[in-house]
């Protein structure tokens, strides 16, 4: 896979980060509605880490840990690099303060009831006519323009969304990299990074799981059906999400037109229809 840049540490990594944040940061978008923004809070209605006591952090903390392996510190800091790829590899972010302002919305409004929402998650649409989408660890949720363009509706908008959460929620990605990287101490007590090449391992393996290999169908279909209930619980229609699929379906059959990476979306639609 082509790589975008060559080293995640030092200046490199720092100015792909300053370039992904400044595309964040859409001109005409009140930080609060722009989850991009360095100020925007987590979700609506989620406590921030700093408004917590530290024993509520800790406790936070040492549960994302013992589920998956790594802490949530660690998982922000790899879901950050993974981000950099996902944008580099997809013409960057739509600048639209209409588009940004919607998705926002209606993103953080799932956030908030998901079972994560300590984190803090941010939605962005990518300069792309492919219709998919993607999530990286640590809440960075993205779709194409080309899948943007295809919802007819917030119902199917929210549905769509809402699967990408349940692959942060369910730590995913994080299941793709082996637990082996993480015990070679990959991080100091500090949170600084201490191996520099099993982070980049475990960064591209993500990646490249995401641009090509796609996740297991289990997880695919899990998200399907756990991104449904979210959807329905925050008062968007159950069904969107098998409509949405349903008219994709009728256009391109299951030619990997839409969405790619993800399994066949007859197989979709018929767990969804059980």
């Amino acid at each position: 896979m082509k790589r975008h840049f060559l080293s995640r540490f030092g200046g490199v990594l720092l100015f792909s980060m300053a370039t992904v944040h400044a595309q964040f940061n859409i001109p005409g978008v009140p930080s609060n509605l722009n989850p991009f923004h360095p100020s925007a809070p987590a979700t609506p209605t989620a406590p921030t880490p700093s408004s917590l006591n530290n024993s509520t952090v800790n406790g936070v903390m040492e549960m994302a840990k013992g589920a998956s392996g790594v802490s949530l510190a660690d998982e922000q800091k790899i879901g950050g690099a993974v981000a950099v790829d996902i944008v580099a590899n997809n013409g960057g972010l739509v600048k639209d303060e209409e588009i940004t302002r919607r998705v926002a919305l209606i993103g953080k409004a799932l956030a908030a009831y998901c079972a994560r929402p300590e984190l803090n998650f941010r939605f962005g649409v990518l300069n792309s006519n492919s219709i998919n989408a993607y999530s990286a660890p640590g809440g960075y949720v993205f779709i194409t323009r080309g899948l943007y363009d295809s919802v007819k509706n917030d119902q199917e908008l929210a549905a769509v969304l809402a699967h990408e959460i349940e692959h942060i929620v369910k730590r995913h990605a994080l299941k793709v990299i082996s637990r082996s990287q993480f015990m070679k101490g990959l991080f100091d007590a500090g949170g600084s990074i201490t191996n520099t090449s099993a982070f980049d391992s475990g960064v591209q393996s993500i990646t490249e799981t995401l641009f090509t290999k796609g996740f297991d169908p289990s997880a695919e279909f899990e998200a399907d059906k756990e991104g449904r209930a979210l959807a329905a619980k925050v008062g968007y229609e159950r069904s969107a999400l098998l409509e949405f699929l349903q008219q994709l379906f009728k256009t391109d059959g299951d030619s990997k037109e839409a969405f790619p990476t993800h399994p066949p979306l007859s197989h979709r639609i018929e767990r969804l229809e059980k």
